[in-house]
Protein backbone atom coordinates (compact mmCIF):
# COMPACT_ATOMS: atom_id res chain seq x y z
CA UNK A 1 0.00 0.00 0.00
CA UNK A 2 2.79 2.55 0.90
CA UNK A 3 4.39 2.06 -2.36
CA UNK A 4 1.47 2.51 -4.25
CA UNK A 5 0.91 5.61 -2.49
CA UNK A 6 4.12 7.18 -2.79
CA UNK A 7 4.00 6.40 -6.42
CA UNK A 8 0.19 8.18 -6.80
CA UNK A 9 1.56 11.00 -5.03
CA UNK A 10 4.59 11.44 -7.03
CA UNK A 11 2.73 11.79 -9.91
CA UNK A 12 0.75 14.41 -8.96
CA UNK A 13 2.53 17.52 -10.08
CA UNK A 14 0.46 19.97 -7.32
CA UNK A 15 2.04 17.71 -4.47
CA UNK A 16 5.54 19.31 -2.85
CA UNK A 17 5.54 17.12 -0.54
CA UNK A 18 4.02 14.35 1.47
CA UNK A 19 3.99 12.24 4.93
CA UNK A 20 2.72 8.55 4.99
CA UNK A 21 2.03 6.88 8.79
CA UNK A 22 0.81 3.17 8.69
CA UNK A 23 0.09 2.40 11.55
CA UNK A 24 -0.36 -1.63 13.00
CA UNK A 25 -1.98 -2.24 15.81
CA UNK A 26 -2.05 -6.62 16.89
CA UNK A 27 -4.34 -6.51 20.14
CA UNK A 28 -4.88 -9.74 22.43
CA UNK A 29 -7.83 -8.90 24.53
CA UNK A 30 -9.56 -10.89 27.50
CA UNK A 31 -12.79 -9.47 29.31
CA UNK A 32 -13.49 -10.98 32.77
CA UNK A 33 -17.01 -10.47 34.30
CA UNK A 34 -17.13 -10.96 38.43
CA UNK A 35 -13.66 -12.44 38.30
CA UNK A 36 -15.12 -15.24 35.54
CA UNK A 37 -13.06 -15.26 31.68
CA UNK A 38 -16.00 -14.48 29.68
CA UNK A 39 -14.09 -13.57 26.16
CA UNK A 40 -11.03 -13.67 24.34
CA UNK A 41 -10.64 -12.46 21.20
CA UNK A 42 -7.56 -11.11 18.57
CA UNK A 43 -8.31 -7.81 16.90
CA UNK A 44 -5.65 -6.67 14.09
CA UNK A 45 -5.96 -3.56 12.77
CA UNK A 46 -3.85 -1.42 9.61
CA UNK A 47 -4.34 2.18 8.95
CA UNK A 48 -2.71 4.57 6.53
CA UNK A 49 -2.14 8.39 7.27
CA UNK A 50 -1.40 10.44 4.53
CA UNK A 51 -0.71 14.28 4.68
CA UNK A 52 -0.20 15.74 1.76
CA UNK A 53 1.80 19.45 1.15
CA UNK A 54 0.92 22.12 -1.43
CA UNK A 55 3.42 25.24 -1.46
CA UNK A 56 1.18 28.14 -2.61
CA UNK A 57 1.02 31.61 -2.77
CA UNK A 58 4.30 31.44 -0.67
CA UNK A 59 2.96 29.72 2.08
CA UNK A 60 2.20 25.92 2.97
CA UNK A 61 -1.45 24.33 2.80
CA UNK A 62 -1.56 20.66 3.75
CA UNK A 63 -4.26 17.83 4.53
CA UNK A 64 -4.43 14.59 5.80
CA UNK A 65 -6.72 11.62 5.33
CA UNK A 66 -6.90 8.36 5.77
CA UNK A 67 -7.12 4.62 4.45
CA UNK A 68 -8.32 1.72 5.99
CA UNK A 69 -8.99 -0.44 3.27
CA UNK A 70 -7.67 -1.27 -0.31
CA UNK A 71 -8.08 1.35 -2.92
CA UNK A 72 -8.10 1.62 -6.50
CA UNK A 73 -5.84 3.54 -8.53
CA UNK A 74 -8.97 6.10 -9.17
CA UNK A 75 -10.36 5.91 -5.91
CA UNK A 76 -6.51 6.75 -4.33
CA UNK A 77 -5.68 9.79 -6.99
CA UNK A 78 -9.56 11.07 -6.01
CA UNK A 79 -8.35 11.41 -2.33
CA UNK A 80 -4.99 12.84 -3.49
CA UNK A 81 -6.74 15.57 -5.54
CA UNK A 82 -9.41 16.08 -2.76
CA UNK A 83 -6.52 16.50 -0.06
CA UNK A 84 -4.66 19.37 -2.52
CA UNK A 85 -7.74 21.05 -3.16
CA UNK A 86 -8.33 21.41 0.91
CA UNK A 87 -4.36 22.26 1.14
CA UNK A 88 -4.75 25.43 -1.33
CA UNK A 89 -6.89 27.04 1.71
CA UNK A 90 -4.33 26.45 4.38
CA UNK A 91 -2.06 29.54 4.56
CA UNK A 92 1.01 28.33 6.63
CA UNK A 93 4.17 29.76 6.78
CA UNK A 94 6.70 27.94 4.71
CA UNK A 95 8.94 25.00 6.45
CA UNK A 96 10.98 22.10 5.45
CA UNK A 97 9.89 18.49 6.24
CA UNK A 98 12.80 16.04 8.40
CA UNK A 99 15.26 14.79 6.13
CA UNK A 100 16.17 11.07 6.25
CA UNK A 101 19.20 9.98 7.08
CA UNK A 102 18.96 5.84 6.55
CA UNK A 103 16.20 3.16 6.73
CA UNK A 104 16.04 2.11 10.42
CA UNK A 105 13.89 -0.44 12.41
CA UNK A 106 13.67 -0.80 16.05
CA UNK A 107 11.50 -3.51 17.79
CA UNK A 108 10.53 -4.08 21.47
CA UNK A 109 11.79 -7.40 22.88
CA UNK A 110 8.26 -9.07 23.54
CA UNK A 111 6.81 -9.79 27.08
CA UNK A 112 8.77 -12.51 28.34
CA UNK A 113 4.69 -14.48 28.46
CA UNK A 114 2.51 -15.22 26.25
CA UNK A 115 -1.32 -14.21 25.99
CA UNK A 116 -2.41 -17.08 28.14
CA UNK A 117 0.19 -17.03 30.75
CA UNK A 118 -0.26 -13.46 32.03
CA UNK A 119 -4.08 -14.08 32.01
CA UNK A 120 -3.87 -16.92 34.06
CA UNK A 121 -1.50 -14.87 36.05
CA UNK A 122 -3.82 -12.01 36.47
CA UNK A 123 -6.60 -14.05 37.15
CA UNK A 124 -4.61 -15.83 40.15
CA UNK A 125 -3.62 -12.01 41.37
CA UNK A 126 -7.28 -11.30 41.38
CA UNK A 127 -8.20 -14.33 43.23
CA UNK A 128 -5.38 -13.18 45.58
CA UNK A 129 -6.90 -9.74 46.69
CA UNK A 130 -10.36 -9.59 46.15
CA UNK A 131 -12.72 -10.36 49.19
CA UNK A 132 -16.72 -11.74 48.94
CA UNK A 133 -17.57 -7.60 48.94
CA UNK A 134 -14.87 -6.18 47.41
CA UNK A 135 -14.18 -7.27 43.81
CA UNK A 136 -13.83 -6.42 40.66
CA UNK A 137 -17.12 -5.94 38.27
CA UNK A 138 -15.00 -6.34 35.17
CA UNK A 139 -11.52 -6.54 34.31
CA UNK A 140 -10.65 -5.78 30.62
CA UNK A 141 -7.17 -6.46 29.37
CA UNK A 142 -5.74 -5.57 26.27
CA UNK A 143 -2.09 -6.58 25.21
CA UNK A 144 -0.67 -4.81 22.32
CA UNK A 145 1.56 -4.66 19.70
CA UNK A 146 1.93 -1.33 17.52
CA UNK A 147 4.05 -1.05 14.38
CA UNK A 148 4.21 2.68 13.13
CA UNK A 149 6.29 2.93 9.50
CA UNK A 150 6.76 6.40 8.86
CA UNK A 151 8.09 7.61 5.43
CA UNK A 152 8.03 10.89 3.34
CA UNK A 153 9.39 12.45 0.36
CA UNK A 154 12.60 13.63 1.87
CA UNK A 155 14.46 10.00 2.61
CA UNK A 156 12.67 9.25 6.16
CA UNK A 157 11.78 5.90 6.34
CA UNK A 158 11.20 4.74 10.44
CA UNK A 159 10.02 1.71 11.32
CA UNK A 160 9.44 0.85 15.59
CA UNK A 161 7.57 -1.85 17.33
CA UNK A 162 6.22 -1.28 20.85
CA UNK A 163 4.34 -3.49 23.24
CA UNK A 164 2.17 -2.82 25.70
CA UNK A 165 -0.42 -3.99 28.04
CA UNK A 166 -3.20 -2.14 29.24
CA UNK A 167 -5.74 -2.80 32.53
CA UNK A 168 -9.22 -1.25 32.61
CA UNK A 169 -11.78 -2.24 35.84
CA UNK A 170 -14.32 -1.59 37.33
CA UNK A 171 -13.54 -2.30 41.02
CA UNK A 172 -16.52 -2.17 43.65
CA UNK A 173 -17.52 -2.67 47.47
CA UNK A 174 -21.00 -3.70 48.88
CA UNK A 175 -21.29 -2.24 51.80
CA UNK A 176 -24.62 -2.20 54.53
CA UNK A 177 -26.45 0.56 53.04
CA UNK A 178 -25.39 0.68 49.26
CA UNK A 179 -23.01 -0.25 46.28
CA UNK A 180 -20.57 2.23 45.01
CA UNK A 181 -17.67 0.99 42.34
CA UNK A 182 -14.99 3.50 40.47
CA UNK A 183 -13.17 2.77 37.13
CA UNK A 184 -9.48 2.61 36.64
CA UNK A 185 -6.73 2.28 33.98
CA UNK A 186 -3.72 1.44 33.94
CA UNK A 187 -0.96 0.88 31.68
CA UNK A 188 2.36 -1.13 31.22
CA UNK A 189 5.44 -1.08 28.97
CA UNK A 190 6.61 -3.67 30.94
CA UNK A 191 5.63 -7.02 32.66
CA UNK A 192 5.73 -6.26 36.47
CA UNK A 193 3.67 -8.68 38.21
CA UNK A 194 4.30 -7.03 41.66
CA UNK A 195 3.49 -3.67 39.87
CA UNK A 196 0.00 -5.36 38.34
CA UNK A 197 -0.76 -6.45 41.92
CA UNK A 198 0.28 -3.18 43.54
CA UNK A 199 -1.95 -1.53 41.69
CA UNK A 200 -4.74 -3.77 41.57
CA UNK A 201 -4.89 -3.53 45.97
CA UNK A 202 -4.58 0.19 46.01
CA UNK A 203 -7.90 0.03 43.57
CA UNK A 204 -9.69 -2.49 46.02
CA UNK A 205 -8.53 0.51 48.72
CA UNK A 206 -9.71 2.92 46.90
CA UNK A 207 -13.22 2.05 46.32
CA UNK A 208 -13.52 1.26 50.09
CA UNK A 209 -12.87 4.73 50.71
CA UNK A 210 -15.20 5.69 48.12
CA UNK A 211 -18.02 3.87 50.04
CA UNK A 212 -16.74 5.73 53.19
CA UNK A 213 -16.03 9.08 52.11
CA UNK A 214 -17.92 12.44 53.72
CA UNK A 215 -17.92 15.82 52.80
CA UNK A 216 -14.85 18.24 53.63
CA UNK A 217 -15.92 19.14 57.21
CA UNK A 218 -14.59 23.11 56.34
CA UNK A 219 -12.42 24.81 54.49
CA UNK A 220 -8.74 25.06 55.49
CA UNK A 221 -5.69 25.39 55.16
CA UNK A 222 -3.36 22.19 54.27
CA UNK A 223 -0.93 20.33 51.87
CA UNK A 224 -1.97 17.86 49.31
CA UNK A 225 -0.14 14.86 48.45
CA UNK A 226 -0.15 13.50 44.72
CA UNK A 227 1.12 10.38 43.14
CA UNK A 228 1.94 8.71 39.83
CA UNK A 229 -0.13 10.02 37.10
CA UNK A 230 -1.04 13.14 38.98
CA UNK A 231 2.61 13.90 39.76
CA UNK A 232 3.04 13.52 35.80
CA UNK A 233 0.46 15.71 34.96
CA UNK A 234 1.73 18.34 37.48
CA UNK A 235 5.21 18.67 35.50
CA UNK A 236 3.89 18.12 32.28
CA UNK A 237 1.68 21.56 33.12
CA UNK A 238 5.29 22.98 34.71
CA UNK A 239 6.44 22.86 31.04
CA UNK A 240 4.09 23.42 28.63
CA UNK A 241 4.44 26.95 28.33
CA UNK A 242 7.89 26.65 27.00
CA UNK A 243 7.29 24.39 23.37
CA UNK A 244 8.26 25.78 20.15
CA UNK A 245 4.73 26.14 19.36
CA UNK A 246 3.64 28.29 22.78
CA UNK A 247 6.93 30.40 22.20
CA UNK A 248 6.51 31.02 18.87
CA UNK A 249 2.79 32.72 19.37
CA UNK A 250 3.98 34.49 22.54
CA UNK A 251 2.65 32.30 24.94
CA UNK A 252 5.06 33.20 27.40
CA UNK A 253 7.43 35.73 28.65
CA UNK A 254 10.40 33.19 29.97
CA UNK A 255 13.52 33.26 28.09
CA UNK A 256 16.02 30.41 28.15
CA UNK A 257 18.43 30.81 31.45
CA UNK A 258 15.75 33.00 33.39
CA UNK A 259 14.94 31.02 36.79
CA UNK A 260 11.43 29.35 37.44
CA UNK A 261 12.14 29.17 41.28
CA UNK A 262 13.26 31.21 43.96
CA UNK A 263 16.87 30.50 44.55
CA UNK A 264 16.10 29.41 47.81
CA UNK A 265 13.71 27.01 46.35
CA UNK A 266 13.68 23.90 48.74
CA UNK A 267 13.67 21.43 45.83
CA UNK A 268 15.57 23.06 42.85
CA UNK A 269 13.66 20.91 39.74
CA UNK A 270 15.10 19.27 36.69
CA UNK A 271 12.66 18.39 33.93
CA UNK A 272 13.22 16.28 31.16
CA UNK A 273 11.52 14.99 27.85
CA UNK A 274 13.01 11.59 26.33
CA UNK A 275 12.25 8.67 24.45
CA UNK A 276 10.52 5.99 26.91
CA UNK A 277 12.54 2.93 25.71
CA UNK A 278 14.79 2.51 22.20
CA UNK A 279 12.08 1.57 20.27
CA UNK A 280 10.35 4.91 20.79
CA UNK A 281 13.13 6.52 18.58
CA UNK A 282 11.66 8.82 16.47
CA UNK A 283 8.12 11.05 16.21
CA UNK A 284 5.22 11.13 14.22
CA UNK A 285 7.10 13.51 11.85
CA UNK A 286 9.92 11.12 11.20
CA UNK A 287 12.59 13.24 13.67
CA UNK A 288 14.80 11.34 15.71
CA UNK A 289 14.45 11.42 19.12
CA UNK A 290 17.39 11.93 22.31
CA UNK A 291 16.72 13.57 25.88
CA UNK A 292 16.19 16.81 26.67
CA UNK A 293 16.29 18.95 29.44
CA UNK A 294 14.08 21.49 29.65
CA UNK A 295 14.62 22.65 33.41
CA UNK A 296 17.74 22.16 35.15
CA UNK A 297 18.09 23.09 38.84
CA UNK A 298 15.20 25.30 38.60
CA UNK A 299 16.37 27.53 35.69
CA UNK A 300 15.32 27.09 32.05
CA UNK A 301 17.83 25.19 30.54
CA UNK A 302 15.54 24.79 27.04
CA UNK A 303 12.44 25.25 24.70
CA UNK A 304 11.25 21.94 22.76
CA UNK A 305 9.04 20.99 20.14
CA UNK A 306 8.76 19.60 16.85
CA UNK A 307 9.91 20.28 13.70
CA UNK A 308 7.54 23.12 11.85
CA UNK A 309 7.78 25.32 14.76
CA UNK A 310 11.71 24.14 15.45
CA UNK A 311 12.05 26.06 11.94
CA UNK A 312 9.97 29.19 12.66
CA UNK A 313 12.08 30.00 15.55
CA UNK A 314 15.41 29.31 13.36
CA UNK A 315 16.49 26.11 16.56
CA UNK A 316 16.98 22.81 16.28
CA UNK A 317 13.97 20.51 16.63
CA UNK A 318 13.96 18.27 19.78
CA UNK A 319 11.35 16.47 18.36
CA UNK A 320 8.02 15.16 20.52
CA UNK A 321 9.63 12.50 22.83
CA UNK A 322 6.98 10.41 25.24
CA UNK A 323 8.14 10.90 28.28
CA UNK A 324 8.53 13.28 30.56
CA UNK A 325 11.42 12.50 33.07
CA UNK A 326 12.28 13.94 36.41
CA UNK A 327 15.51 14.03 38.90
CA UNK A 328 14.11 12.01 42.43
CA UNK A 329 14.07 14.14 45.26
CA UNK A 330 15.46 13.29 48.50
CA UNK A 331 12.79 12.61 50.82
CA UNK A 332 11.58 8.74 52.09
CA UNK A 333 8.04 7.84 52.61
CA UNK A 334 8.29 8.54 56.03
CA UNK A 335 9.44 11.78 55.46
CA UNK A 336 6.91 12.87 52.60
CA UNK A 337 3.74 11.58 54.85
CA UNK A 338 4.73 13.82 57.78
CA UNK A 339 2.02 15.71 59.86
CA UNK A 340 -1.43 16.48 58.50
CA UNK A 341 -2.25 16.04 54.98
CA UNK A 342 -4.63 15.11 52.25
CA UNK A 343 -3.79 12.10 50.25
CA UNK A 344 -5.54 13.00 46.92
CA UNK A 345 -6.94 9.59 45.25
CA UNK A 346 -8.91 11.31 42.14
CA UNK A 347 -8.25 14.48 40.69
CA UNK A 348 -10.39 15.94 37.67
CA UNK A 349 -6.59 17.14 36.45
CA UNK A 350 -4.56 19.65 37.84
CA UNK A 351 -4.59 22.93 36.26
CA UNK A 352 -1.78 25.44 36.24
CA UNK A 353 -1.48 29.14 35.35
CA UNK A 354 1.62 30.62 35.36
CA UNK A 355 0.78 33.96 35.10
CA UNK A 356 -2.09 34.09 37.39
CA UNK A 357 -0.04 32.48 39.56
CA UNK A 358 -2.73 29.44 40.12
CA UNK A 359 -2.80 25.90 40.64
CA UNK A 360 -5.47 23.90 41.90
CA UNK A 361 -8.12 20.98 40.94
CA UNK A 362 -11.16 19.49 41.46
CA UNK A 363 -10.68 16.25 44.02
CA UNK A 364 -12.87 13.46 43.37
CA UNK A 365 -11.69 11.33 46.45
CA UNK A 366 -9.02 12.06 49.17
CA UNK A 367 -7.66 10.57 52.28
CA UNK A 368 -7.23 13.40 55.26
CA UNK A 369 -4.16 11.90 57.55
CA UNK A 370 -4.11 13.48 60.91
CA UNK A 371 -1.76 11.83 63.39
CA UNK A 372 -3.13 8.55 63.75
CA UNK A 373 -6.74 9.21 62.17
CA UNK A 374 -7.63 8.97 58.52
CA UNK A 375 -11.14 10.58 56.77
CA UNK A 376 -11.92 9.37 53.28
CA UNK A 377 -13.27 12.67 51.85
CA UNK A 378 -14.94 13.53 48.61
CA UNK A 379 -16.41 16.11 46.16
CA UNK A 380 -14.04 19.46 47.22
CA UNK A 381 -11.68 21.01 45.54
CA UNK A 382 -7.88 22.86 46.56
CA UNK A 383 -6.29 26.21 45.08
CA UNK A 384 -3.25 28.25 45.92
CA UNK A 385 -0.13 30.05 44.73
CA UNK A 386 1.93 28.02 41.81
CA UNK A 387 4.80 30.28 42.94
CA UNK A 388 4.38 29.54 46.67
CA UNK A 389 3.89 25.83 45.20
CA UNK A 390 6.56 25.61 43.11
CA UNK A 391 9.18 27.06 45.83
CA UNK A 392 7.81 24.84 48.36
CA UNK A 393 7.24 21.76 46.72
CA UNK A 394 8.58 17.84 48.48
CA UNK A 395 9.41 15.28 46.20
CA UNK A 396 9.90 11.51 47.31
CA UNK A 397 12.97 9.77 46.86
CA UNK A 398 10.73 6.30 45.78
CA UNK A 399 10.41 6.64 42.09
CA UNK A 400 8.16 5.32 39.32
CA UNK A 401 8.01 4.34 35.91
CA UNK A 402 4.50 4.29 34.18
CA UNK A 403 3.33 5.46 30.57
CA UNK A 404 4.63 8.63 29.41
CA UNK A 405 6.41 9.31 33.38
CA UNK A 406 9.55 8.92 34.84
CA UNK A 407 10.48 10.17 38.60
CA UNK A 408 9.42 10.64 42.18
CA UNK A 409 5.96 8.74 42.61
CA UNK A 410 4.54 11.48 45.24
CA UNK A 411 5.07 15.26 45.96
CA UNK A 412 3.65 16.98 48.11
CA UNK A 413 2.45 20.52 47.95
CA UNK A 414 2.97 23.04 50.73
CA UNK A 415 -0.42 24.79 51.87
CA UNK A 416 -2.83 25.42 49.88
CA UNK A 417 -6.49 26.01 50.16
CA UNK A 418 -9.09 23.53 50.21
CA UNK A 419 -12.73 23.96 50.29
Amino acid sequence: MIKKLIKALEKNNQVSDYLISENKETSHQAFFVLGKLETTRLVEVTEYEVTVYVRHDGVIGLSTFKVSHKLSAKEMDDMINEAVKSSLFVFNKDYNLVNGLKKKTVKDEPFNDSFDVIINKLNSIMKKVTRENIKFNAVEVFLDENTTHVVNSRGVNLTKTNNSLGIESIPSYDGEKDKVEIYKYNKYNTLDYSKIEEDMVSSLNDVVSRYKATKLPKAQKIDVLIKENEVADFFMEFIRDYSYNNVYQGGTDKKVGDLLQDENAKTKLTVSLGPSKKSQFFDNSGLLLKKNTIVEKGILKSYYGGNQYAQYLNTEPTGVADEIQVKKGNKTNEMITKGKYIEIISLSGIQIDVYADYIGGEVRLGILHDKNKTIPLNGFSFSGSFKSALNNLILSKETVKISGYQGPKFLRIKGVEVM
